[in-house]
C-alpha cells in the first residue's frame, strides 16, 4: 500500500472511537428514555414544586429556534410577587395551553406551582381560588410526551443503529492500530 494511502486511512479510523462510544451512547439514551417513561420520572411530585404568588403583569408567546432541532414554543407570563422589592419571575407555560386562558390571566393575582429546576415550567396555576390549569393535566402531558420519546428511542432500529456503530468504531479501532504498526515498521526498514 502506498504511504500516502495508509496516512489517509490512519488519519478516518482515527476517529472511529467516535463511533466506538456513540453506538453504546444511543443505547444508554434508549434505555434512560424508557425508564423515565415508566412510573413517575416523568413529572416532579407536588410536594417537589415551589409555590410562587402575585400578579400577572403581562404574557407572551416565545418562539426558540434552535439550530439543528425543531422550533419550540411556549408561553411565558410574568409574575410580580406580593412580598415588596421582590423581582419579577417569569413563568413558562406549555404551549398545549389555550392562547386565551393565558392572556385572562392579565392583572390576576395567581398562585402557581413552578419547578424551578425546569426553567420555572408552570405545573398548576389558580387564580381566585379557582384552578386555571390543573397539576393533573400537567402530568398526564408530561408523561405522555416521555413515552412518546421511549417509543422513538426503543425501536428495533435504534438497536441495530446502535449495534453497528459499535461494531463499526471497534473495526476502525482495531484497523488504526494495524494501520499505525505497519507505518512505523515501513518507517524503520526504510532508515
Amino acid at each position: 500500500m502506498p504511504g500516502f494511502v495508509r496516512k489517509i486511512l490512519i488519519f478516518i479510523t482515527g476517529y472511529a472511537w467516535l463511533l466506538l462510544l456513540a453506538g453504546p451512547g444511543l443505547i444508554g439514551l434508549s434505555v434512560y428514555s424508557g425508564w423515565k417513561a415508566e412510573g413517575d420520572h416523568a413529572y416532579v411530585a407536588r410536594e417537589s414544586l415551589q409555590t410562587v404568588s402575585g400578579t400577572v403583569t403581562q404574557a407572551a408567546e416565545v418562539t426558540v429556534k434552535r439550530k439543528r432541532r425543531a422550533t419550540k414554543k411556549y408561553y411565558e407570563i410574568s409574575v410580580q410577587p406580593d412580598t415588596a422589592g421582590a423581582e419579577v419571575r417569569k413563568l413558562r407555560i406549555d404551549y398545549s395551553t389555550p392562547q386565551q386562558l393565558v392572556g385572562n390571566l392579565i392583572d390576576e393575582k395567581v398562585t402557581a406551582l413552578v419547578d424551578s429546576s425546569d426553567n420555572d415550567l408552570v405545573y398548576e396555576v389558580s387564580a381566585g381560588g379557582a384552578p386555571v390549569i390543573s397539576y393533573d393535566t400537567t402530568k398526564q402531558r408530561l408523561q405522555a410526551e416521555a413515552t412518546s420519546s421511549a417509543q422513538s428511542f426503543s425501536g428495533a432500529g435504534t438497536w441495530i443503529l446502535a449495534i453497528l456503530l459499535t461494531l463499526v468504531g471497534a473495526a476502525g479501532v482495531w484497523s488504526n492500530r494495524k494501520l499505525r504498526a505497519a507505518d512505523e515498521a515501513q518507517q524503520l526498514a526504510a532508515a
